[in-house]
């Protein structure tokens, strides 16, 4: 069964990179924000949910019931890249590959008995265990995360800004288990300060909020800080999952 791959974006309709590092990408967007996207996008397939679908977390949650199973990735993805590399090697991976490794790592996922699955969060080959490149727990970025049907995941509008770290600690307490393939990462833009998309709501008092809301729901002894997060990220939080 084919998994969709999503980009969910919000007014950043002539900012949308990912659609030109992974195939076969579907752009998810506001009714009213839909002939802007279509202007700067006419050969990209785009799908609308309704204006009262504010948030990131309540986007989610709507691309999920809709597709079933899915794929998202933010809308400033630069490229898939490989993780496991030599210095000089290309790491960059073709559009159509990447999309073939989604759905591949998808069906593994599916036939591993777990919901949730992603790839790496950490770019650096220094990083990268080779005895160990499928992990079967832990962390999943928001940037770059999939979810299959029949699972019991969903994404608590409650969260601003930290949807990612909720849907791991959900997925940790539901199915005890994932699926990610560290071999490869999503390479994307910085965009903690810009218009449109996730920065319209993040600042330091949401984030703050999200990470007492998650002590709250999931104990104090699986949400921590982050030691020496400086300035400017004071709530840059770390996960120890049981499972």
């Amino acid at each position: 069964m084919e998994v969709k791959v999503v980009i969910p974006s919000h007014k950043r309709w002539e900012r949308v990179l990912t659609h030109k590092a992974v195939a076969n990408t579907i752009l998810c967007v506001e009714e009213s924000q839909k002939e802007l996207y279509q202007e700067h996008h006419p050969n990209t397939e785009i799908v609308t949910h309704p204006d009262s679908v504010k948030g990131l977390a309540l986007k989610r949650d709507w691309i999920i019931k809709h597709f079933g199973s899915v794929f998202m990735l933010d809308d400033d993805i630069k490229a898939m890249r490989r993780v496991y590399s030599e210095k000089g090697e290309k790491i960059n991976v073709a559009p159509e590959t990447a999309y073939d490794i989604i759905q591949i790592t998808a069906q593994a996922c599916r036939e591993a008995g777990f919901y949730l699955f992603g790839f790496s969060n950490a770019p650096s080959p220094i990083a990268f265990d080779p005895f160990n490149p499928i992990q079967l727990k832990g962390y999943f970025t928001g940037c770059a995360h999939g979810v299959l049907s029949g699972s019991k995941l969903w994404y608590n509008p409650d969260i601003i800004c930290n949807e990612d770290y909720w849907i791991s600690c959900l997925n940790a307490y539901y199915h005890r288990g994932a699926y990610k393939d560290s071999r490869f990462y999503f390479a994307q833009q910085d965009t903690f300060v810009n218009r449109g998309g996730l920065a319209e709501f993040r600042n330091i008092d949401a984030e703050k909020k999200d990470f007492e809301y998650l002590q709250r729901v999931f104990g104090k002894e699986i949400v921590t800080l982050r030691k020496s997060p400086g300035k400017g990220h004071e709530y840059q939080k770390s996960l120890k999952l049981p499972f």
